[in-house]
């Protein structure tokens, strides 16, 4: 779509609303910013999907490091959607690692979550190497990419077996991420449907690759986002969620911005923006 970036063909976008989205992402991440330096297409593996960009602030030392999955249903979505936020979050002083991960049908849950934490634990024995502390990770995305690290960093009964240390994640802020997935009657040709169709393995496999079905106990601090404009299932399962860790033990954070679900991510360009105040309390609060 872009010239600057090299990116393997998908299929085509479902609404217009995402090719605009996706238009607008990549080129607002396509060019270098002062104060970041940039590392693209470090390997994870030996697939081509086994790759991450790294965005840090130029001259930094020991810092928290934020790992955005992208979004774009589980069927579609480039690392190359998230290189934006590189300077907002270099300006707080955080580095940016944007990591792949298999995509829908050619794979089913849980294959694109596998990836995910192979992905954490790879950044994170790298981190040194950057100017990161692989201590200090903090897991984000957008979209199918919430869902994937809202579950990544959920399922901590999974991190020893792909090398991830229990206290390396601090956090996590999936931005209007689907966190639900469970719908036994989905309307034909819906979102809901294609869940069933092309993503997961099972039928039965909607409980756990549900994080609604992991927040009990909850054993790391929390952010929701979503958009007063978002669809209806990213509010309801963002809400329910809400109501499910109102009494947790750790901290967490709610936010409704006055956003459509393309732009709640597409607002994180704004370095003053609130999002970042919230995630700058929760890496006090993990210190």
């Amino acid at each position: 779509m872009i010239a600057h970036f090299k990116l393997a063909a998908q299929p085509p976008l479902p609404v217009p609303a995402a090719e605009d989205y996706a238009r607008v992402a990549l080129n607002a991440s396509r060019r270098g910013w002062p104060g970041v330096t940039e590392y693209r297409d470090i390997p994870f593996g030996a697939g081509d999907w086994q790759r991450f960009d790294l965005f840090t602030p130029t001259g930094g030392k020991d810092m928290d490091l934020m790992i955005f999955f992208h979004g774009g249903g589980w069927t579609n979505g480039y690392k190359e959607w998230c290189g934006f936020m590189a300077p907002a979050l270099a300006a707080h002083g955080v580095a940016l690692a944007a990591p792949t991960y298999r995509l829908a049908p050619g794979v089913r849950y849980p294959t694109f979550l596998e990836d995910a934490l192979d992905a954490i634990a790879a950044i994170a024995a790298q981190a040194r190497t950057y100017g990161g502390n692989p201590r200090r990770l903090f897991l984000a995305g957008h979209s199918a990419g919430g869902h994937v690290a809202a579950l990544a960093g959920l399922r901590s009964d999974l991190w020893a077996r792909h090398g991830i240390a229990p206290d390396t994640i601090k956090g996590c802020l999936p931005v209007s991420g689907i966190l639900d997935l469970h719908h036994p009657n989905p309307p034909q040709g819906s979102l809901e449907e294609r869940v069933y169709s092309d993503v997961l393995a099972d039928r039965q496999d909607d409980h756990d690759a549900s994080p609604l079905n992991w927040l009990s106990p909850l054993r790391l601090p929390l952010f929701l986002s979503w958009g007063t404009k978002d669809t209806e299932r990213v509010q309801r399962s963002n809400k329910a969620a809400m109501d499910a860790v109102s009494g947790a033990a750790h901290r967490c954070w709610f936010r409704s911005y006055d956003q459509d679900h393309f732009g709640t991510h597409l607002m994180l360009r704004d370095p003053a923006h609130d999002w970042y105040h919230i995630f700058n309390i929760m890496r006090k609060d993990t210190l």
